[in-house]
């Protein structure tokens, strides 16, 4: 206990300040799972791409194979072969490069949540470029994790490569043998399969990262009590705007208040210093109802509207003064005044000559 009053982070992050974090570019997300779906995607592409690419590769050779040929190279410009050149690898290229970009941006905003717009992350920071704070990170439990991770990476990357070549070891022997296409051939085919079970392989890892950097930002983001208690303190505002607002929502409640005691049956004082209105509608309630009630000043605004009304005003004492400690206004009077209340209603509807509600 004394731990946590020292400012131990053993809670978990509050909602407000995983919004806060998060609007500072700050989520729990894995790069590791953003580059593997991007080489995921970039071979995917390639492999849909390559006759379309290799058909235009093959335009290209022949057009200035037969251009060079035909022309002294010396005395042409060489500027329009040039654009051409551009242009086409342009064309080869933009596909693969457009669905790099859209899969990298995808990725990241599933990570993120959506789309976030912050410039703390690359606003410069001298202490981003201090050396003692920086060999001090090299030694932080994230960056050994990191380390051990890229290390076991390269390791099973590394022997996953090794057991595809050595497959083929058997077919690089004849190579020699082979014409330039099918030798061209047998190695895109095993280039491709060695990338696709590279990539797979990193797409099994990333799986996992993903999961770690998500519980790792959880507990970077963990809080003490005390932080718990500031946070909440701060969020329910200035003191002075919520005196305002409790102002206004009791000048609100209280005109209501004395807009319903015309419709009083009755309104009991003290006979100066309190005031009850009292209704009794079986209709409404079993018992009668409290519709206002004031001290001082508010009494005596009662007592004026209760005349301009013609709602009767009985001055009874002891029972203003109980039902104004007890009863609330909208609530019907407790069990103890029913007879007191019932001998005053009683009396007040002999003096009008009607029953409760008006009935005759």
């Amino acid at each position: 206990m004394a731990n946590d009053e020292g400012g131990e982070k053993t809670e978990e992050p509050t909602g407000h300040k995983l919004g806060k974090a998060r609007e500072k570019g700050q989520v729990g997300q894995s790069m590791e799972v953003t580059s593997a779906i991007i080489l995921l995607v970039a071979g995917s592409v390639l492999v849909v791409w390559s006759p379309y690419i290799w058909e235009r590769l093959a335009g290209m050779y022949t057009y200035y194979v037969w251009r060079i040929a035909e022309f002294d190279i010396t005395t042409v410009d060489i500027w329009p072969w040039f654009y051409t050149a551009i242009r086409e690898v342009l064309i080869m290229i933009m596909p693969l490069a457009f669905a790099v970009a859209l899969t990298g941006v995808a990725v990241n905003l599933y990570q993120m949540g959506g789309l976030v717009i912050s410039t703390d992350n690359i606003q410069f920071k001298l202490s981003n470029i201090d050396p003692i704070k920086g060999f001090k990170n090299m030694f932080k439990l994230k960056s050994l994790v990191d380390l051990v991770k890229n290390t076991v990476k390269l390791a099973i990357i590394g022997r996953l490569c090794y057991s595809v070549i050595n497959g083929y070891m058997e077919d690089f022997t004849v190579m020699i043998d082979m014409q330039p296409v099918e030798m061209a051939l047998f190695t895109l085919k095993v280039t491709m399969e060695m990338y696709f079970k590279v990539v797979l392989t990193l797409l099994i890892m990333a799986f996992f990262d993903y999961a770690y950097q998500k519980w790792q930002f959880k507990r970077d983001m963990r809080m003490s009590k005390q932080e718990i208690k500031d946070e909440s303190k701060n969020m329910e505002g200035d003191p002075k705007v919520k005196a305002r607002i409790r102002q206004i929502q009791m000048e609100g409640a209280r005109k209501r208040m004395l807009g319903d005691v015309p419709k009083a049956d009755v309104v009991v004082t003290n006979p100066t210093h309190y005031a009850i209105a009292l209704v009794y509608d079986a209709s409404l309630a079993q018992a009668p109802l409290v519709l206002a009630k004031g001290q001082d000043l508010l009494a005596q605004r009662i007592k004026d509207i209760a005349k301009e009304a013609k709602v009767p005003v009985v001055e009874n004492k002891p029972l203003a003064q109980a039902l104004y400690k007890v009863a609330e206004v909208g609530q019907i009077i407790p069990f103890e005044f029913y007879k007191a209340v019932a001998e005053v209603l009683s009396y007040v509807y002999k003096l009008k000559g009607r029953g409760p509600s008006g009935r005759k």
